[in-house]
């Protein structure tokens, strides 16, 4: 077997949502988990992809897929991973979600925030943590899979599109994308699936991969395992902003990415420069 095709992020723009939305289509296999990260994390990922390959229940005449946003991290993670993409499977499919910056931001904080890997506000955040902005900058993100791939094998999609009114249209062109019956796609309401505010509680970083003594106590005491890792002192009861300054400055280092976008997409995105 050889992945079909990706959802490549924008992280924070819904990419769990429509990870689910496709992976109810009996002709689509997405992967388990939904983001294994292999092409930015393995070493050799040819003398590892049988075990990339172990991610996806086989299933015959289906589509396989994955989401792993980190492919779109540039250049905080691996570069040139398009190159390794290409030499996997050149004939590769895309869809990258894409959202407005200001909103992408605010929530990529949130997340950061709740599981560690940031303890600065979010207006020291912004300025220190250069992810937060070099994650935003989506043409940049998308135009080396463009060049390598060619625009026809990249879908690019709104947000807003994923939910509500637009959500039938949004699947059908997917469907024609990828090729498969778009009448055999189910209705998705969840307008988003990591919800901030009131959702699952999120477990701190460092207790992801646990040694072996926590391992142990997770295992043998689940309660004690809920104490240590209980991380509702870092839940978020009202959205963190950013003021009026802030914003422009981060509009004003994305200007340049939004007019490509929407050269690429073919559509204004007025409403993202909205304050």
């Amino acid at each position: 077997m050889k992945v079909d095709f990706m959802i490549l992020g924008a992280q924070k723009c819904g990419t769990t949502t429509l990870f689910h939305a496709l992976e109810a289509h009996p002709d689509l296999v997405g992967s388990s988990p939904k983001e294994p990260h292999f092409f930015c994390s393995a070493e050799d990922w040819r003398e590892q992809v049988e075990e990339y390959h172990k991610h996806f229940a086989q299933k015959d005449g289906a589509l396989y897929f994955e989401a792993s946003t980190t492919y779109t991290f540039l250049p905080i993670r691996k570069p040139a991973i398009w190159d390794d993409l290409f030499a996997y499977n050149p004939n590769l499919k895309f869809i990258y979600v894409v959202r407005s910056p200001l909103d992408r931001i605010v929530s990529s904080y949130m997340h950061s925030f709740q599981i560690g890997t940031t303890d600065y506000p979010i207006e020291e955040a912004i300025v220190k943590q250069r992810s937060f902005v070099d994650v935003t900058r989506y043409a940049t993100q998308i135009r080396p899979y463009i060049e390598t791939f060619g625009r026809d094998r990249v879908l690019l999609l709104d947000f807003d599109d994923l939910t509500g009114e637009r959500q039938p249209s949004t699947l059908a062109s997917i469907a024609a994308f990828l090729g498969v019956n778009g009448d055999l796609f189910q209705s998705n309401e969840r307008v988003h699936e990591h919800k901030s505010i009131g959702g699952r509680r999120r477990i701190h970083h460092k207790f992801r991969n646990p040694g072996p003594v926590l391992r142990a106590i997770k295992k043998y005491a689940p309660p004690l395992w809920r104490k240590i890792t209980d991380n509702r002192h870092r839940a978020f009861h009202q959205k963190p902003s950013l003021n009026v300054d802030q914003k422009k400055m981060i509009l004003r280092m994305l200007d340049l990415e939004i007019e490509e976008m929407e050269r690429l997409m073919g559509k204004s995105l007025a409403k993202w420069r909205a304050m």
